[in-house]
């Protein structure tokens, strides 16, 4: 069937798709229910707002858009380096360069996200339902010790020999060594910069999609600072 009706709280449809998020389910006509959808959890006046509330201009409130900032440069760093080949960064000046903003961009990014985790941990940054924010955000944290470790593995020198014969026994011991084989240089080139880089990408995205539908998480007590949800405009029919 395909809904129509009120906006939830009252609201009238959405100026843009002409729909209130209540639409139903159909197999034949799926859009306007994907429309619906996206209008309720993710709407433009949200993901693209031009009001935030007056908390947000403490430092501790730019971490996160600074890891974030840090996050785009590793990659971009990185598919860099990944197009040269495994010993483009040892013969390479440019190679070089790259492989040290490679660098430098993960140790920043790690320095903001350690920064941000602490900041949303000591102000309760689940409250308000953001508790899946806060889960995402945590998971981001997990996957990016993981991608790390993979880098480290294939930086192709003693240092990342060292690291891999240290972790080789401990994941003997997981149970896990016969799967992931740390001492398997090409094994580490795909797991670093396919599968771990992959699922970290979309969890951010999550996590970035999630913070723009809930907002940011105000410090304790100063709820009354919040930016209230502006409600949707009646759409003009002609």
């Amino acid at each position: 069937m395909s809904g129509g009706g009120a906006a939830p709280g009252g609201r009238g449809p959405d100026p843009t798709t002409n729909t209130t998020g209540a639409e139903g389910f159909s197999w034949k006509r799926p859009s306007p229910w994907l429309r619906g959808y996206l209008v309720r959890n993710l709407p433009l006046r949200k993901l693209l707002p031009d009001r935030e509330p007056a908390f947000v201009s403490s430092v501790l409130y730019t971490m996160g858009v600074l890891t974030l900032a840090a996050l785009i440069i590793t990659v971009v760093s990185g598919v860099i380096i990944a197009l040269g080949g495994v010993s483009f960064w040892h013969t390479n000046t440019f190679g070089a360069f790259m492989n040290s903003i490679h660098f430098w961009g993960v140790q920043a990014m790690f320095l903001f996200m350690a920064v941000h985790f602490m900041t949303s941990f000591f102000t309760m940054g689940w409250r308000g339902g953001r508790g899946w924010t806060w889960i995402t955000g945590v998971l981001a944290f997990i996957v990016s010790i993981l991608t790390a470790f993979t880098g480290f593995l294939m930086m192709t020198n003693w240092d990342s020999q060292w690291i891999g014969q240290q972790a080789k026994d401990a994941f003997n011991a997981l149970g896990i060594g016969s799967i992931w084989n740390v001492m398997n240089a090409g094994q580490q080139f795909t797991v670093h910069m396919v599968v771990t880089v992959a699922v970290l990408l979309f969890i951010v995205l999550v996590h970035i999609g999630l913070i723009r539908r809930r907002g940011v998480a105000p410090p304790p007590g100063a709820e009354a600072l919040e930016v209230p949800d502006e409600p949707a405009r009646t759409a003009v029919r002609g």
